[in-house]
């Protein structure tokens, strides 16, 4: 350790986030992937990872996210006329056809947050590498990674393409230069999320200290800084979010919101979630009635898609979530480690499951013709977006660590 009391270049203490364990691990420099020698978290990734590149992306995304609000995103010609959305026609296409809580999603997932993010993303980034330090930058930094999971440029955008699909096979449809601008943001969006180091970044911001005085301490769950326990109730000294042994209430809130995401689930599925003209005639669809339909209709890959977003992932999804929590209710020790995966798979794909009802945001403003080639969201919308939501949330509160603490004690 050098006088300063830093960390040396080559080695950084780590808390694991899924088990809690306090370990030494080396830099990127050293070695590519490290793993928690406990749980088998991945704790260090670096290959791929680069500032510049996330900089430059992360600023890419957020130009051309603005661009693609304004520009033409689909049309649609039918009987010679013509339809023509923008981005937003999603928002207020949801809000006059009665589905307000649709339209807030579809708002800020997809509108909000990512500008937000973005925005946030591009400031930090750049305050580094041009070598400044305010005090705002730590804060935008954690509220960006906040908003990671939430901002969905990425499920829009294959939400978008399962729309185009599956209307082009009925009139003709044409994506404009919004939606070409919004698919390089989507795109840009994960480049810049896979070369990202978040550690290096708060690093950066402000390193790591080594406490003077040894004893135990805890992990700041937004910026993984390390400090003595007795801290514990205060604000982070680099990031300024709470600090806390463990999630307050943690098991509570998640079995609340994994039980409401079950209650929609019924509904989700079982009433129409949309429906859309075939042949000239409008046909509301439930979930699975759609994804029979398409495999009806030989678009096998576009089946097997809808199959894995709205159905698969939720109900594997919902019983992952519910084998962890009863776990950590019923104090059980056994396969930690694989339900530690089984969270880390969740926490990872759950929100994918929102494909369908951004499909259904995306086509619904250009399908308003006649009285035979109409398409809207229909009441299962709603609910279907509901689980997602819940099951995301569920996730959120869930504490992982308190798993562990039962079978070897807190780290």
């Amino acid at each position: 350790m050098s006088r300063s009391g830093l960390l040396p270049e080559s080695t950084v203490l780590i808390a694991c986030p899924a088990c809690s364990l306090v370990q030494r691990t080396t830099d990127c420099s050293a070695r590519e992937f490290e793993f928690c020698r406990r749980c088998r978290t991945p704790l260090v990734h670096c290959a791929g990872r680069s500032l510049d590149v996330a900089f430059a992306c992360s600023a890419a995304t957020l130009i051309l996210l603005i661009g693609s609000l304004f520009e033409p995103f689909l049309t649609t010609s039918a009987l010679g006329a013509t339809r023509t959305s923008i981005l937003p026609s999603s928002v207020t296409d949801l809000w006059r056809l009665g589905r307000p809580l649709l339209c807030v999603v579809v708002f800020l997932f997809v509108l909000l947050f990512p500008l937000v993010r973005f925005a946030a993303l591009t400031a930090v980034l750049g305050g580094i590498r041009t070598r400044r330090r305010p005090r705002w930058l730590s804060v935008a930094f954690r509220i960006a990674n906040s908003l990671e999971t939430w901002a969905m440029l990425d499920v829009f955008l294959l939400g978008s393409v399962v729309a185009y699909v599956r209307l082009d096979a009925s009139i003709l449809v044409t994506a404009g230069s919004g939606a070409l601008c919004f698919a390089g943001a989507a795109v840009l969006s994960l480049v810049a999320r896979a070369t990202l180091d978040e550690r290096q970044v708060w690093q950066l911001i402000a390193p790591q200290v080594v406490a003077k005085e040894p004893g135990p301490c805890i992990e700041c769950t937004s910026c993984h800084l390390l400090v003595a326990a007795r801290r514990e109730g205060h604000l982070c000294p680099r990031c300024d979010a709470p600090l806390r042994r463990r999630l307050p209430h943690s098991l509570l809130r998640s079995m609340a919101m994994l039980v409401a995401a079950v209650l929609l689930y019924l509904p989700a599925n079982l009433l129409p979630i949309a429906t859309i003209p075939i042949g000239l005639k409008p046909i509301a669809y439930t979930v699975w009635g759609g994804i029979i339909d398409l495999f009806k209709a030989r678009m096998i890959g576009l089946a097997l898609l809808v199959f894995c977003a709205s159905f698969t992932i939720p109900v594997l999804k919902i019983a992952a979530l519910c084998w962890c929590t009863a776990s950590s209710a019923l104090g059980s020790t056994r396969h930690l480690i694989g339900k530690t995966r089984a969270y880390r798979w969740v926490e990872e794909i759950g929100r994918w499951s929102m494909v369908d009802p951004f499909a259904i945001a995306c086509f619904a403003p250009v399908m308003h013709f006649n009285a035979l080639i109409d398409g809207r969201a229909e009441a299962a919308a709603t609910p279907f977006a509901a689980v997602v939501i819940f099951t995301t949330l569920a996730v959120k509160f869930f504490d992982p660590r308190r798993m562990w603490d039962r079978a070897v004690g807190p780290a």
